[in-house]
């Protein structure tokens, strides 16, 4: 890949985070704002419009990729190998969600920053961060973090370059959730939830994986 293509990649990438932060906007004024029931609705329809033209634009640049890169990913179908590797990766989540809770116990970790963001938002609109956390924010983080980030930077079909674009999504992820010591939790999730998408070749499956993180982590 070429410094400019990577370049213009890193760009486009910035992009499609912003996209994601930008959806939170309405959400946040909300929180610090306090406003009025005419207000908050008007906020609640600001961000359903926006949250959705995201989807549509970030599924409908997915799918240019896949078709300019003639990818190896796409739409795939449950089969038997695809069912017993999602089997896997639920225990590996239950593993992984007690060594999340070992590991804060363990180093005293405090809640991540982002994490008390999330918790004061939940406090003070329940339903609205429920449905972001649950719904809205999986689809986007796996259309931009695994789908889009693998068909820019790591496309080829070969074991190395898997194996490095998994390692580097869960660096990044982990980065961008948190830079302090609950980075390793982040990270972890990172790379299972790249190597989901790098094994079944297809966004929802890495999809139902994260929708059952956050749904579990709002219980």
């Amino acid at each position: 890949m070429k410094i400019l293509e990577i370049l213009k990649n890193c760009f486009y990438l910035f992009l499609l985070f912003l996209m994601d932060q930008i959806v939170s906007v309405p959400q946040m004024i909300a929180m610090y704002t306090h406003p009025n029931a005419i207000i908050l609705v008007l906020l609640v329809i600001v961000y359903v419009a926006t949250a959705t033209a995201v989807i549509i634009f970030l599924i409908q640049f997915y799918q240019h990729r896949l078709r300019v890169n003639h990818s190896i990913y796409g739409n795939r179908r449950i089969n038997r190998k695809r069912l017993r590797f999602m089997i896997l990766m639920v225990v590996l989540w239950a593993v992984f969600l007690f060594l999340q809770t070992w590991y804060t116990n363990q180093f005293g970790i405090s809640t991540s920053e982002n994490q008390s963001v999330i918790n004061q938002l939940f406090k003070n609109m329940p339903v609205w961060t429920f449905i972001d956390g649950v719904v809205i924010a999986p689809i986007m983080e796996e259309l931009i973090f695994r789908g889009l980030f693998f068909e820019l930077f790591f496309r080829k079909n070969e074991r190395a370059t898997k194996v490095i674009g998994v390692i580097v999504n869960g660096i990044m992820f982990g980065v961008l959730h948190d830079t302090g010591l609950s980075f390793p939790i982040y990270a972890l999730m990172g790379i299972l939830l790249a190597w989901t998408y790098v094994y079944t070749k297809d966004v929802k499956y890495g999809m139902a994986i994260h929708v059952l993180n956050n749904f579990i982590a709002f219980l």
